[in-house]
């Protein structure tokens, strides 16, 4: 079967459309990525773990300013796929459905939806926001099938409207077999986007007011921020390859997810990271109320915390008075990921999807 995916930016490769598209070229399918490379900096063709990856442009700038652009990437893509002739378009996130819609009414083909975020979050309250919102609840009734990340987006859509054909494949990873040796001195690492509203800059605060070494990882808005307060006992490493991420994940005691629960995108989450400091035996703190609590307190791998610096100081002052406790988390984390949260198990989901059969 030929599969086409849209993502709308450039694949370098991103984590959740890479491990899908590998699943299914494991599967025997042929798979191509059509990517919005907004930069105009990488390969306009490449294979990728035998993933077909053809980037196209305009070029455009980050944020509002690509909503301008974005009609000209539909009109390149929409090309490109009708020379394809898919026999399922896979469209990843809102701002690519348009494709999936636009291809299902034209030509008969497949549609999938695989939705990662609640974009209408992401839009300041308002008009817009409300715009948005009936677009992709109209887009989510329209759809073939639909693919969500967790259980709470289940329940979400079926408030829409949407009653079946909602299939869970979650942000997790495959099993990682080496268990890093933790550092002696407790140790904190955060790796990924830095961006207000994940509680870095709080826990740099936090961290050198307890002396609790921090080390963090990524690029983001905050970048410069970042570099300026992380001083001793803090780190910035700036960014870093997945393999030396996970490897700094693995050897820290803790990790934090910590988004801004007002949020509802946020409270749903279940990021990479999660699964990965599961996996690696690293204990979490992340927000009490989200899904993300929900699972650390099922897998007994973390404390959840209040969204506030009073409640995550006297958690993270917890953890560091409690190495044998922080040792008995990290390890039931990892049974309860490799029991239940591995990439196998929703690779399976994703599989059966594509042979016809519903989970």
């Amino acid at each position: 079967m030929r599969v086409v995916m849209t993502v709308s930016n450039p694949f370098k490769p991103d984590p959740r459309v890479y491990k899908e598209a590998k699943s299914l070229v494991k599967a025997g399918h042929e798979v191509y990525v059509i990517a919005w490379d907004r930069e105009g900096k990488y390969p306009k063709e490449e294979i990728v773990d035998g993933i077909k990856v053809i980037r196209l442009g305009p070029r455009a700038a980050y944020g509002a300013a690509m909503v301008l652009k974005l009609p000209l990437f539909y009109l390149n893509a929409f090309h490109l796929v009708l020379k394809l002739k898919p026999h399922v378009i896979h469209t990843h996130d809102f701002d690519t459905a348009v494709l999936g819609f636009v291809l299902k009414f034209l030509k008969g083909t497949k549609w999938i939806y695989d939705v990662h975020d609640l974009y209408e979050t992401f839009v300041p309250p308002g008009a817009i926001r409300k715009l948005v919102l009936s677009l992709d609840r109209m887009l989510l009734l329209s759809a073939d099938s639909v693919i969500v990340v967790n259980r709470g987006f289940v329940s979400l859509f079926r408030k829409w409207g949407r009653l079946g054909g909602i299939h869970v494949v979650m942000n997790s990873i495959g099993e990682i077999k080496q268990v890093f040796k933790k550092h002696r001195k407790f140790t904190v690492f955060y790796g990924g986007v830095l961006s207000p509203g994940r509680f870095i800059l709080e826990m740099i605060k936090i961290s050198r007011e307890l002396g609790v070494s921090l080390r963090i990882a990524g690029f983001g808005t905050l970048e410069g921020r970042v570099k300026e307060m992380c001083k001793r006992p803090c780190e910035f490493l700036g960014y870093l390859p997945r393999n030396e991420a996970l490897k700094e994940m693995g050897i820290a005691h803790a990790t934090f997810i910590l988004y801004d629960p007002s949020s509802e995108n946020n409270r749903l989450a279940t990021p990479n990271k999660l699964f990965e400091a599961m996996a690696l035996e690293t204990t979490l703190l992340v927000v009490d109320g989200s899904t993300a609590a929900e699972i650390v307190r099922e897998g007994r791998c973390g404390l959840p915390c209040e969204y506030d610096e009073k409640s995550v100081r006297e958690n993270l002052l917890k953890l560091m008075e409690s190495p044998k406790d922080v040792k008995k988390m990290g390890r039931s984390g990892r049974r309860l990921f490799l029991k239940k949260y591995r990439w196998g198990r929703f690779e399976d989901v994703l599989v059966r999807l594509y042979g016809g059969k519903s989970t």
